[in-house]
């Protein structure tokens, strides 16, 4: 007795096939963004892997990403000529300095040298070279 198709349905329903089209993309999209919504916004460390002592006069803290695949939390502290490195996620803090700006940073048991984003750190006459987190750039 009825036509229960579904060129009829949509016809009866007012929606053509263009319609149709339409609101099966926007169920889509819609989905997507509140799909999208529910992943938390990557953050930076929330607690310092420093001890806070090392840093009191905190000027920059940087997440660096290695060509090796290793991390450091990299804090510049003071006058900006010193630098506490940490290797995450749990290795020792070592203190770096440099004598002037743009000079190499010196440590213990390690050295840096800061260009554009990026630091060679050498320890062990082993070079590791790091770059800032894409947030950052």
């Amino acid at each position: 007795m009825f036509d229960t198709s579904i060129s009829n349905v949509t016809t009866l329903c007012g929606l053509n096939r263009a319609g149709l089209a339409i609101a099966r993309l926007g169920v889509v999209l819609v989905s997507g963004a509140v799909i999208g919504a529910c992943n938390p916004a990557p953050t930076q460390p929330t607690e310092p892997a420093h001890e806070k002592h090392l840093t009191s006069k905190l000027i920059a803290q940087r997440i660096m990403y290695c060509d090796d695949g290793t991390r450091a939390d990299v804090d510049f502290i003071d006058d900006g000529l010193k630098m506490a490195v940490t290797w995450l996620p749990k290795g020792r803090t070592e203190i770096l300095r440099a004598q002037r700006t743009g000079d190499e940073f010196r440590g213990d048991h390690s050295r840096a040298v800061v260009a554009g984003g990026s630091i060679a750190f050498t320890r062990r006459g082993k070079i590791r070279v790091c770059h800032r987190t894409p947030e950052e750039s």
